[in-house]
């Protein structure tokens, strides 16, 4: 879908030597330097700075690399969906990670495996696939077909299929060994000195609503951060610091203490599907639809 001299290029400036590069495309280091060459005639750009210790990248380079990357990797996706689309009988890919667990999904998949039995599922651990925190959404409908969790209402908005299965009201978790941990709700007291952490606001409306609840209540030391990891509940039970967090995620920090909200903050939470699902996906989608209808 996309030229192979593009591919050349970015081997090459991987790479660093066209020999090195040539040798990974499996063509002589001629042919190479020929379709870069031929590259950077027909794009009026100089690409490489060549000396005798190998080449880099011109500044124009550069900024061509990092789009071509990208596009290549939008070309590899965009097959990659097409085919899964096709192959639509296979397994129902499932994401899963320690912060995106399959905690409601269970139940569903036993109800529809009453009406499909002949229906598969497939774990994809988002760790092992090497997906980043805030990168969830990129292989979706490509390396699995559906995830469970929060709904970041802004950072997901037409990006994808969202079905609420529940709404999950906001808590802080702190660390047990503060004073503020025995408190029974989170009032102005407990906030005059401590420490916050919570999602960078433009995310999720729920998430920068249970801000504004936070500030008003006098909460003024509060870090923002793009996205949750595990090694941040860490960091926050070793610095003493309280994060905006659930109830439900008490099994991922287990070494904090959950105070709920005096008022009612909540977010929905449910299945992440790609925007246009494939036949079995919609299976699920349709399956989990009626056991979210029967409360």
């Amino acid at each position: 879908m996309y030229s192979r001299h593009i591919k050349s290029f970015i081997e090459a400036a991987n790479a660093g030597s066209f020999t090195k590069a040539a040798r990974a495309l499996y063509i002589a280091p001629s042919s190479l330097i020929q379709q870069i060459d031929l590259l950077e005639q027909r794009l009026g750009i100089e690409l490489f700075e060549r000396g005798p210790r190998g080449i880099k990248l011109t500044e124009a380079g550069e900024s061509l690399y990092r789009d071509a990357v990208d596009i290549v990797r939008r070309c590899d996706e965009a097959v990659a969906r097409a085919r899964h689309i096709q192959q639509g009988e296979g397994p129902i890919r499932v994401a899963t990670s320690l912060l995106m667990k399959c905690r409601l999904l269970p139940g569903i998949w036993s109800r529809m495996i009453e009406d499909a039995p002949g229906t598969r599922i497939d774990i994809i651990s988002l760790e092992s696939a090497g997906v980043e925190p805030g990168n969830y959404l990129r292989g979706l409908g490509v390396s699995y077909d559906v995830m469970e969790g929060l709904y970041m209402s802004e950072l997901y908005r037409d990006r994808c299929m969202f079905l609420e299965l529940v709404r999950i009201p906001f808590c802080l978790a702190l660390p047990k060994s503060l004073k503020a941990a025995t408190s029974e709700v989170v009032d102005a007291a407990m906030l005059r000195d401590l420490d916050l952490v919570t999602m960078k606001q433009g995310v999720s409306a729920d998430f920068d609503a249970a801000h504004l609840y936070l500030s008003s209540l006098g909460a003024n030391r509060i870090t923002e951060v793009p996205f949750y990891t595990m090694e941040l509940f860490a960091d926050c039970e070793i610095n003493q610091r309280a994060i905006v967090t659930f109830e439900m995620w008490e099994d991922i920090h287990s070494d904090l203490v959950c105070v709920p909200f005096a008022e009612t903050y909540s977010m929905p939470y449910g299945l992440i599907f790609p925007k246009h699902p494939n036949s079995q996906a919609m299976k699920l989608y349709q399956a989990a639809q009626k056991t979210a209808s029967k409360g």
